[in-house]
């Protein structure tokens, strides 16, 4: 009699968060037919996600972008402050870029829109689950447009003022000029000034659009004990240069 040799599978548990019902489902069938792939629970919005994804500690989350109570940005920000580690694919109707270069920065790994294939699902979470990035060549091209904008963002902040930085922090925050003011024991007309002369050195019309600057480049997320460190450190060297100069 021959022998029975047996096959080891590492199934992948997979999540499901998106909205659509008839979408959701479409996506559990095309992933049933792999058998090293398992769907281990789902959710109709942001909100449930979260709890399912506790629950479960999935290997992969597949999550619609624009999701109901809580949105895809907010849940991955969410899971990365709880530390959980579960590889992540945003799948979207939309290439929007400002939302995928976001993702991107807080740790997605996968980009893949709704109208691709079943052949480009499965790549992606097979190549996701093993740490490597994989993106819709439809969405690369507008994720490379978002890191150039980037960089030119990161040489606009390097000409503000360590001043004009903590305001540009505080405002990012939701914090009004006479908040501020009183956080930074400043007069109120002196912060809108400071306002005034950031938002043209960041070539930008008001200041929600500052805000959005300061999130997309990751320095509105610094805690205020950080910031008091960064800003602190730069006046230092400030005053520095100063004696320097004085002194020569």
């Amino acid at each position: 009699m021959g022998t029975l040799s047996w096959v080891v599978v590492n199934v992948l548990k997979i999540i499901l968060a998106e909205d659509h019902k008839l979408f959701r489902d479409g996506l559990r069938k095309i992933l049933e037919l792999e058998p090293d792939l398992k769907v281990v629970a789902e959710a109709g919005d942001g909100e449930e996600a979260l709890a399912v994804i506790r629950e479960h500690l999935p290997d992969i989350l597949l999550f619609d972008i624009h999701m109901p109570r809580k949105d895809g940005i907010e849940l991955v920000r969410e899971l990365n402050h709880l530390k959980i580690r579960t590889s992540m694919i945003a799948v979207s109707a939309y290439d929007d870029e400002d939302c995928l270069s976001t993702l991107s920065a807080e740790g997605v790994l996968g980009f893949v829109l709704k109208s691709s294939g079943k052949a480009e699902l499965i790549a992606a979470i097979r190549t996701v689950s093993r740490g490597q990035s994989y993106v819709d060549p439809r969405v690369a091209g507008k994720l490379m447009t978002s890191f150039a904008k980037r960089k030119s963002e990161s040489d606009l902040f390097g000409d503000l003022t360590s001043r004009e930085k903590e305001i540009l922090y505080w405002l990012s925050q939701g914090l009004s000029n006479n908040e501020i003011a009183i956080r930074m024991v400043l007069s109120e007309k002196t912060v809108k000034n400071h306002v005034s002369h950031m938002l043209k050195k960041l070539d930008i019309r008001d200041r929600t659009q500052a805000a959005i600057m300061a999130w997309r480049m990751g320095f509105a997320q610094l805690s205020p004990d950080a910031l008091a460190q960064y800003i602190g450190s730069g006046r230092l060297m400030g005053d520095m240069k100063r004696r320097e100069s004085e002194s020569g």
